[in-house]
């Protein structure tokens, strides 16, 4: 019998006619038994660790909608930074969040974001999903006085509020909204949506009387206000040139949206696009319907209305609704479900 300390972990390998058997177990990234050829009775080494991975969707409550997220809860510290990387990269969804305890006696959790290439700061539907998956498992109790809970998260974008609701609503605080500079070149824009092919001309496309604007409540997002939602279902982009606007400008993503004409139950419909993270169409995007919360509250949409449902996603058939309160500060809420688990394996000295 033979230890080997990984940093995380303790691994206890054992020898038996020739064959190596090792197995470490936690409760969320636990070490499969492997079998391998008799090593140098001096070094014993990892060689697979898998991390339990939730299927959650988010903004709905129907599993064959929402938007998908991979939650891994690491309470026990075992995950560094490149496994969580690989774990986003494998899934391949938007996003995929890891959850750890906070660090910050002020907080409750500690939340990061990655994306398939990279990390990001801030993600709705992820946190969405996170504290979901919280509560589905035990972590989070609701209160027996209190149709509520009150709790914080900690992530790159700062510390934030998040409310769990009985009834199974998870509503996030976003950062104050930071109004951003104004696109002039609408022709541009136009083009990037692929209107100027498909209408020639670009100034019958948008609401002349908004301004094409970056906005950020987490994360910066292009707010693009079109005239109606057929123009919005004719979007045709230009990926290429979407990514070479947001090199340029900051902007994380555009975000084409339009009023709808026709009432309830939502009162706007977008899109989003965020070739930066390789992401060609997102299906739901809570910062950017907190950005555009902030936006309808600042230019007085609707009437000067402050609470909106943002629906999304529906064109790629993984629709979802937001719910959005502008009223005092942005918060962004919406319902989720699970689906599944999974197990990813990873190169434990990764």
């Amino acid at each position: 019998m033979h230890c080997h300390d990984s940093g995380h972990d303790v691994a206890i390998v054992s020898y038996n006619q020739g064959i190596t058997y090792s197995l470490v177990y936690s409760v969320n990234c636990f070490f499969t038994l492997v079998e391998l050829p008799q090593p140098d009775m001096k070094e014993c080494y990892y060689i697979k660790m898998q991390a339990n991975v939730h299927l959650v969707k988010s903004f709905t409550q129907n599993p064959e909608l929402g938007s998908p997220t991979g939650v891994v809860l690491d309470f026990d510290g075992n995950l560094v930074d490149t496994h969580m990387q690989q774990i986003a990269t494998k899934l391949n969804f938007a996003e995929s969040v890891f959850v750890s305890p906070a660090e910050a006696d002020d907080a409750d959790y500690h939340l990061r974001f990655f994306a398939p290439k990279g990390e990001v700061d801030l993600c709705g539907h992820a946190t969405i999903a996170a504290f979901h998956t919280l509560r589905e498992q035990g972590e989070i109790q609701m209160n027996d006085t209190s149709d509520s809970v009150a709790l914080v998260q900690e992530t790159r974008a700062g510390k934030l509020a998040v409310t769990c609701y009985s009834d199974g609503m998870v509503v996030m605080n976003q950062k104050a909204p930071e109004f951003g500079a104004i696109e002039g070149d609408r022709e541009r824009v136009a083009q990037m949506l692929g209107f100027s092919l498909l209408i020639g001309d670009s100034e019958t496309i948008f609401v002349d009387e908004l301004p094409l604007q970056i906005v950020s409540t987490g994360t910066p997002k292009l707010l693009i206000p079109l005239l109606d939602t057929q123009a919005l279902h004719m979007i045709a982009p230009d990926l290429q040139e979407i990514k070479i606007y947001c090199e340029e400008t900051g902007a994380r993503g555009v975000y084409p949206f339009a009023t709808n004409e026709l009432g309830q139950p939502a009162d706007f419909y977008a899109r989003q696009f965020n070739p930066l993270a390789d992401e060609n169409e997102d299906p739901i995007t809570g910062v950017a319907a907190g950005a555009l919360g902030a936006y309808a509250s600042k230019y007085a949409l609707l009437g000067g209305k402050r609470k909106f449902i943002v629906a999304q996603g529906y064109n790629l058939g993984m629709g979802g609704d937001m719910f959005v309160d502008a009223s005092d500060g942005v918060r962004v809420g919406g319902y989720a479900v699970s689906y599944g688990k999974t197990r990813i394996a990873l190169d434990a000295d990764n």
